[in-house]
């Protein structure tokens, strides 16, 4: 009986025991103090039992919004700024940060920030990144033939975006830089040097100058000196394309005032009541360019929107070019 009373008693000592350590361990756990020295940003928490360093670090920190993230593309430069991401110092992240410290160490704080946010950012980034494919082509303006290069189209991967943010929202300095991550979504099938293959005949008119312009595989050949559309009757200036060729051509005069009496009706070639001469190059609507007797009229704004060359002058221009010759009209 009295071996069986020490037995119980042991077993109820070291239960005690067991219950002390146990609360010791846990006092000492949630009594943790910083270092001595430890900063987070400015704030000196050194010394600081946990409840203390985050109430601290709370008033004095808890208005950070952090830093911005420098949000690169090629040689463009995008910001993301920490309202848009919804940034603010994590308090529980930065005190264990500031618990893990040497003495004398000062620590970053922490941050915490709405992923929403940053998926955001990166829809809008895309909306100025992304783009279609494009052909090389050629422009003219300013008298001046113009070859535009091939590109690719590309579109931000935006899921990679967010999460190179989200790693850039707990980093420092220059660390705080991402580079936009992008794919090729075509290639274009036109490039640069199939320009002059594309395209070995080319027309320019510039109707300020009272010049038409012909290029022979994008690069000048002839200037003819030409007569433009009156005031009113100009064809919209643009990109065209030589639609109809035709040799001495009928005139269908158009039923509008200034046709007068031939409002409407068919003039055959070789009536002199016929102002196409020669050569008809249609590109726009009933307009095109043709040969004209009236030699005074060049140089002028005579016609009511056709372009006018002297006969010979037309006949050269209409054995240079075909049907789907580009013309611009200026």
């Amino acid at each position: 009986m009295g071996r069986a009373v020490t037995v119980v008693v042991g077993i109820l000592l070291a239960l005690v025991l067991v219950a002390v350590v146990a609360v010791v361990v846990f006092d000492a756990a949630g009594q943790a103090t910083t270092a001595d020295g430890v900063r987070v940003a400015t704030v000196d928490v050194g010394a600081m039992e946990r409840d203390e360093a985050a109430a601290l670090i709370r008033r004095r920190l808890g208005g950070t919004t952090g830093e911005k993230v420098a949000v690169m593309f090629r040689d463009t430069h995008y910001v993301l700024r920490p309202e848009v991401a919804r940034s603010r110092v994590d308090v529980d992240a930065t005190v264990d940060a500031a618990l893990e410290a040497d003495a004398g160490e000062t620590v970053t704080p922490r941050m915490t920030f709405a992923r929403a946010g940053l998926q955001a950012f990166a829809a809008r980034l895309a909306k100025r990144v992304d783009r279609p494919a494009r052909e090389a082509d050629i422009e003219w303006h300013d008298g001046k033939l113009d070859r535009t290069r091939a590109r690719a189209g590309v579109a931000i991967n935006q899921a990679t975006l967010v999460d190179r943010l989200a790693r850039a929202m707990g980093q420092t300095g220059a660390e705080r830089r991402v580079d936009v991550p992008v794919r090729v979504t075509e290639r274009p099938d036109r490039t640069f040097e199939d320009l002059a293959k594309r395209y070995p005949a080319v027309i320019a008119v510039d109707r300020d100058a009272r010049q038409l312009r012909l290029y022979k595989h994008l690069k000048l050949e002839k200037k003819y000196k030409i007569a433009v559309g009156k005031a009113g009757t100009e064809t919209t200036a643009g990109r065209y394309k030589i639609v109809e060729k035709t040799v001495d051509p009928p005139w269908h005069a158009p039923n509008k005032a200034w046709a007068g009496e031939l409002a409407g009706q068919t003039i055959p070639p070789g009536d002199p009541r016929n102002p196409l001469e020669a050569r008809w190059m249609g590109f726009h609507d009933g307009q095109g360019i043709h040969g004209t007797a009236d030699l005074a009229s060049l140089g002028s704004a005579a016609s009511h929107g056709c372009i006018r060359m002297s006969v010979p002058a037309v006949k050269q221009l209409f054995r240079e070019v075909e049907v789907g010759t580009p013309l611009f009209l200026q």
